[in-house]
Parts: C-alpha cells; sequence; structure tokens
C-alpha cells in the first residue's frame, strides 16, 4: 500500500484540479493513472494464479549433524514476465536459508539446490515457504503461501563411545576398576576376540592365542554381561542451558550413544526414564529396538517431576543379576548415588554418567565424587564442549 498511496495521491489532486478546471490534459493524466493501476492489479493477479512453485524436502529418519539437500522448482505458467520473484523459507532451522530472488519470462522456471545441516533432534517440517511477487511497477505485490510440509524426524547425535566405555559389554563390569581388576564371572565362553588391555589374564584363551601369535581373550554369554539397562533423567528441574548447548541434549545424546554402541555389539538393552509418562522400554536385541529408543530420544523432553533417585530405586532392584546399569543425570542430588550404590550386585560395576550442570550455567557448585562413590561405581564426567569420544582415561577425572 505504501508504494500506492503517492498514486493515488496525485490521482486524487489530478481529478480534483480536472473537474475544477476542465483542463484535458488533467482529464488525459487522470485516465492513464486509472489504467495504470488497473493493468498492475490485473498483472498481479495473474501471476500469482499461475506462479508455480515446488519443493522436494528430504525424507524418512535422519540424524543431528546429519546434511541434507533439497531441491526447489519456481515456473512461470502464464504469459506475462514475471518481473521479481522472492523465496522466504520459515523452516525452523537454525542456519538454514535456503530462499532465493528471481526474474522470470513466459512459460520460462528456476530451479536449485539448498543444502543444509540437521541442528536439532526432534520432527521437523519444511516450511511454510512464501513467495512473494508483483507486477513491473510494485504497486500491488502478493504473497503465495505452501503450508509445512515433509515431516522427517531427527535423531539425536551419536557419538563413538566405544574408546570411552572400554569393555563395558564385554565382562559384567564397566571401564577400569581402580583398585584391582574386574571380577569375571564367565558361565559359559561364547567366542574369542583380540585381547583388550584392561583384561585379566585368566580372560586369555592360550590355544587361540598360540594359533594367531598374539593375545586373545575369552568372550564370555551371560545375562549378567550382555543386559544394559540405561537409565536417562528426564526430571524437569534437573536440566540447564539451550539447546543445542544444554545438559539435556547432551544427556540424550549420550544415552543414544550408548544404547547404539550397545545393540551394535548384538546385546540386549533396555531404557527408563522418569519423563511424565514414566516411559520404559524393555531389554531387547536389534534394529527393531534400535530404532524404538531412537524414536523415543528423538522426541524426549524433561517432563517429569519424579527425581531420577524413585526411578533408580523402583527398577533397580528388579535388574540386579541381569546387567549394568548405566544413569544418565545432570542432578546433583546425591539420593541417585546412593540408591545406584544400593541396588549393586558383587561382581557388577554400574556407570554413572554425570553430565556436569555448572559447566551449562547452573549456579551453585559443583558435584564432587567421592572416594567411596568411586570405589562402588564407575564414573564419566561431561562438561559442556566436551568431545564425547575422548579415551576414557582422559575422561572419567573427578571433579
Amino acid at each position: 500500500m505504501s508504494s500506492r498511496a503517492p498514486l493515488l495521491a496525485v490521482l486524487v489532486v489530478l481529478s480534483f484540479f480536472a473537474g475544477l478546471t476542465g483542463v484535458r490534459l488533467a482529464y488525459t493524466l487522470a485516465y492513464a493513472l486509472v489504467l495504470l493501476l488497473a493493468v498492475a492489479w490485473a498483472w498481479s493477479m495473474i501471476l500469482a494464479r499461475r506462479v508455480e512453485v515446488r519443493r522436494q524436502p528430504p525424507e524418512g529418519a535422519h540424524m543431528v549433524g546429519e546434511a541434507f539437500t533439497e531441491r526447489f522448482t519456481i515456473r512461470n505458467r502464464s504469459i506475462l514476465t514475471l518481473p521479481y520473484c522472492e523465496v522466504h523459507d520459515r523452516t525452523r532451522l537454525a542456519g538454514y536459508s535456503p530462499g532465493r530472488a528471481c526474474a522470470l519470462n513466459p512459460g520460462g522456471s528456476v530451479a536449485w539446490t539448498a543444502r543444509g545441516i540437521f541442528t536439532q533432534r526432534g520432527k521437523l517440517s519444511f516450511g511454510p515457504l512464501e513467495v512473494r511477487l508483483g507486477d513491473p511497477f510494485g504497486l500491488f505485490p502478493k504473497t503465495v503461501r505452501l503450508r509445512e510440509t515433509g515431516a522427517v524426524l531427527v535423531y539425536p547425535a551419536i557419538h563413538p563411545v566405544d574408546s570411552v566405555l572400554g569393555p563395558v559389554w564385554m565382562g559384567g563390569s564397566f571401564g577400569e576398576v581402580r583398585h584391582g581388576r574386574g571380577l569375571d564371572v564367565p558361565p559359559d565362553i561364547s567366542s574369542v576376540r583380540d585381547h583388550a588391555p584392561d583384561d585379566g589374564m585368566s580372560r586369555i584363551h592360550w590355544p587361540s592365542t598360540a594359533r594367531a601369535g598374539r593375545l586373545i581373550s575369552r568372550l564370555y554369554e551371560s545375562r549378567q554381561s550382555s543386559d544394559v539397562m540405561v537409565m536417562l533423567d528426564l526430571a524437569r528441574d534437573t536440566h540447564f542451558g539451550e539447546a543445542p548447548e544444554s545438559t539435556l541434549e547432551y544427556a540424550v545424546s549420550l544415552a543414544a550413544s550408548i544404547c547404539h554402541a550397545a545393540l551394535a555389539r548384538g546385546q540386549a538393552v533396555g531404557l527408563v526414564t522418569n519423563d511424565r509418562m514414566a516411559t520404559a522400554i524393555g531389554p531387547g536385541r536389534g534394529e527393531a529396538q534400535r530404532l524404538r529408543i531412537l524414536e523415543f530420544l528423538a522426541l524426549a523432553q524433561n517432563s517429569g517431576r519424579r527425581p531420577i533417585a524413585a526411578a533408580i530405586a523402583q527398577h533397580g532392584r528388579s535388574w540386579q543379576g541381569r546387567g549394568g546399569l548405566i544413569v544418565v543425570t545432570s542432578d546433583r542430588d546425591p539420593a541417585w548415588v546412593e540408591a545406584l550404590v544400593e541396588v549393586g550386585v558383587r561382581g557388577q560395576r554400574h556407570l554413572a554418567v554425570l553430565v556436569e550442570p555448572t559447566s551449562f550455567g547452573a549456579s551453585g557448585p559443583p558435584m564432587r565424587v567421592g572416594a567411596a562413590w568411586r570405589l562402588a561405581l564407575d564414573w564419566w564426567i561431561v562438561r559442556r564442549g566436551d568431545v564425547l569420544s575422548m579415551p576414557r582415561r582422559t575422561r572419567a577425572a573427578g571433579m
């Protein structure tokens, strides 16, 4: 309207002057302005109805940090020239701006490919898309809108945590035991593998070592060493920071990485949370279990009111003797540590993954891991900006 206001003002003045004086030139100019407005309006209306816009967003499931491409096509199906066209995309994805400006001849088209990176987990829809166009004089701009389309599910980032956790699922003990080596309880030998630095001498399979010319360790098959239950803290008041640099995003990514690594080794993995629905995914193996866990974690939010200590007390007892517990939390309340120690059994060390909240802006002192807790549990302390695939020996330092 602002671009038409001066023209309309001139038209009013000319009409008044022509009616008052009867000057022929004034009438001619007034009629010319009316004709110009009519032509510009009709031009914009025809273009708005005859411009075709298509987008081909990515499909399926993706992962945070994964690159994607999207194809756009604009076609002018009218007999009029499209003097300007501006494409504005409203997709809520940080750093992604596939818009473009162009001009098209009658029957012409333009296509381009936009590239982006998924920076946030969850269900993401592409759009809405706004196409702003108009007549050659810019008097009657129009906006063509395309609604949201192409919803995709974005899984949390998965990091290679095998080097961090060490032989977590290989011998019934999480990583390196600080006083003495882990206790092996080998009811059955399922296969052999290359010797790891943390393996005890009793695990070496000497006949295979002699044949291979290198140290070979036994791989035991037992429920105690194979099953893993990950407990993710999704309480409302324990997370800090803004995504993607928040304790919630780090915790979800760590839980996804641990579950993915265990399932990739053929282990049975379950997931328990203290969210609003008290979600619990029973232990399972294979690709179906991996997708079930990742789909939940893609949409997981810190909506719970119960502390993680209550979830540990509820599920930990029933899990005794079945395998290891891995608790991922940013809670500084020592109650959850005591609960995790309480459900421990001889020969099985549980793992506490603490996403240290003060590095994400939480007030107060950081949680101190006492010597007694270090003796009873293995610890992995994660701070903001940490590289999650660093070797465990540089990651497990106490606070």
